[in-house]
C-alpha cells in the first residue's frame, strides 16, 4: 500500500492511515462518515500502539478525502466516502488515471507560459 502511495506522492501519515481504513471498509462493503473514518485511524493506530492524534485533525482528514476524491479514487454519496462508484480499488483506479493525465497535460502548459513569463528560451 505504501508504495502505491509514494508512486501517486502521497506520503502523510494520515492519508496512508486513512487509505487503509478505506481499504478495510472496502473489503467489509461498507461507506463511512468522516467521523467514523478518523475513529478507524484512531483504532488502527491503538492497535500498532502509534501516537493516536498526530496530525489527526478533522480538517486533515476532510482535505485527504477531498485529494482522494479529486484525483478520482474517492467519492461522496449522501455523506459517506467509498471507493469511487463502490469499485474495486483497481477500477477506480483506472479513473485516477486520467484525472491524471489531464492534470499533467495542463501542469505542462502552464510550464510553457511560465517559461514564456520568464523569456527562457531552447
Amino acid at each position: 500500500m505504501e508504495l502505491f502511495l509514494d508512486s501517486i506522492g502521497v506520503t502523510s501519515d494520515v492519508a496512508r492511515d486513512l487509505f487503509e481504513i478505506m481499504l478495510m471498509s472496502r473489503a467489509r462493503d461498507v461507506a463511512l462518515t468522516t467521523s467514523e473514518v478518523k475513529e478507524g485511524i484512531l483504532e488502527l493506530r491503538r492497535r500498532r500502539n502509534q501516537p493516536d492524534d498526530f496530525g489527526l485533525t478533522d480538517r486533515n482528514i476532510q482535505i485527504w478525502l477531498k485529494y482522494f476524491e479529486t484525483v478520482g479514487l474517492f467519492d461522496l454519496i449522501d455523506d459517506k466516502h467509498r471507493f469511487y462508484a463502490n469499485k474495486r480499488p483497481t477500477e477506480a483506479f483506472e479513473r485516477t488515471k486520467k484525472v491524471v493525465a489531464e492534470s499533467v497535460k495542463y501542469s505542462g502548459k502552464l510550464l510553457e507560459k511560465v517559461e514564456s513569463a520568464y523569456r527562457i528560451k531552447k
